[in-house]
């Protein structure tokens, strides 16, 4: 049966290069300010703490293992932050969630940097992770994903660059800080950067490309009016949508996913978190540890793009299968006990922390679709979270307890078990594009 000309007009104006950064000037100002975003939370709530634990006990004479501790229990309250950010887009809009999560977290920098008392850290430490959730995750990535709906792998490849730079740089960074102006200084940077992206997003950031005259994918074969009423037929069906929080429960797509990307966020943050003591351990010296990370972190920067890339390319499900694969490699690698081997590991581990973060993003539009990925990705990013949340504690206390060693084994078969997950998932399209 011959197509219709709607049909054929349709397909034309979809037919877009996918792995094109042609974003355009507003779109690439979003990505930038969503880049900026990240680097601040990767930074503050989990790099930079590498340098100031240690420092925090020093000073004030509080016990070490009481601070780390802390950064696991706020890391399980800032997924109830994320549930929070997500009702708040909801009601109100996702700008809004944006430039809120980033105004608190200056107040609490403001605060951290004076802590008196061990109380005081963790609160300010808690409310920064729970601004972090809303700035980092949820509230700019849904931005990226309502302006990039069929770009978003390309876009999430720039965005996720965020992490490993983070990583790359924060010890340093906060070193020399602490060197010059102590604890205060550093939590004064902090508060400074969080209020002033704050300023720019309430600003200039809309939750969608055709609230600034912009255009999904940067695709100008639409008409602006057409957009528009694209735009505006996408907001009513949101408003009757089937996909609640309930049936999202009861999906089975739901909790592969959770699961898959979940053990994914659980090796990276695992990984990184207890990357010094690990090596260590393995007879490492400080000096060659910190130059290993940088390798990692800058690999990871390169990782990110080519994890867009691939994405754009094979699709998001092909993409994290690739990455698991990518990292049970890079952990095997770091298994076998010679130099070059370790060394050999950390390219893989590069990709892997770079990939890590890009997908949720990605897969939940591919399956849900542009007007039902808030209401998905609101649902699965705090269960990725809380799965991811336990690589701090399940590598840590098997580390100390037998050995790190002993803990890379436990992730190289929960990795496996992922992959196996994934090739599972169905990922045709659900709900509404």
């Amino acid at each position: 049966m011959a197509r219709g000309l709607s049909e054929e007009i349709a397909e034309e104006k979809n037919d877009i290069n996918l792995m094109s950064s042609n974003f355009g000037l507003k779109g690439w100002c979003v990505i930038i300010i969503s880049f900026l975003c990240i680097v601040l939370d990767s930074s503050l709530i989990n790099d930079s703490l590498n340098v100031t634990i240690p420092a925090f006990a020093e000073i004030k004479g509080w016990n070490i293992n009481l601070l780390y501790m802390f950064s696991t229990v706020s890391a399980w309250i800032a997924v109830a932050g994320g549930i929070m950010w997500g009702v708040i887009s909801s009601k109100i809009n996702v700008r809004f969630s944006w430039a809120a999560s980033l105004l608190i977290t200056g107040f609490a920098c403001l605060l951290w940097g004076n802590a008196q008392n061990p109380g005081v850290y963790m609160f300010c430490l808690s409310v920064a992770a729970v601004g972090g959730m809303g700035f980092a995750y949820i509230a700019n990535l849904n931005v990226i994903s309502n302006w990039f709906p069929r770009k978003k792998g390309i876009a999430m490849g720039w965005v996720t660059i965020g992490f490993p730079l983070s990583a790359a740089v924060t010890a340093s960074f906060v070193g020399m800080l602490l060197g010059t102006g102590g604890l205060q200084r550093v939590y004064m940077v902090y508060a400074i950067a969080s209020f002033v992206l704050f300023a720019i997003v309430a600003l200039f950031i809309r939750d969608y490309p055709e609230q600034m005259g912009a255009y999904p994918d940067n695709n100008k074969k639409f008409e602006k009016k057409e957009a528009q009423k694209e735009l505006e037929e996408g907001l009513e069906y949101m408003r009757t949508s089937p996909w609640t929080p309930g049936k999202l429960l009861k999906t089975g797509r739901t909790w592969k996913i959770v699961f898959s990307l979940g053990v994914m966020e659980l090796l990276s943050l695992g990984i990184m978190t207890n990357f010094v003591p690990r090596y260590m351990e393995a007879g490492y010296e400080m000096p060659q540890i910190l130059g290993m990370l940088g390798v990692a972190g800058i690999v990871a920067m390169f990782g990110s793009i080519g994890c867009g890339l691939l994405d754009a390319s094979m699709g998001p499900k092909r993409a994290i299968i690739i990455t698991l694969i990518v990292a049970i490699c890079s952990i095997i690698l770091n298994l076998i006990p010679t130099d070059i081997t370790r060394y050999l590991s950390l390219p893989f581990l590069g990709v892997m922390l770079g990939g890590a973060a890009n997908y949720l993003v990605s897969i939940a539009n591919t399956i849900w679709g542009r007007f039902d990925f808030p209401m998905a990705y609101k649902v699965l990013k705090p269960m990725v979270a809380a799965i991811g949340a336990l690589g701090v504690a399940i590598v840590g206390i098997i580390g100390n307890t037998f050995s790190y060693a002993v803990a890379y084994g436990v992730l190289a078969v929960l990795a496996v078990v992922a992959v196996i997950v994934v090739f599972t998932l169905d990922d045709s399209l659900l709900g509404r594009n």
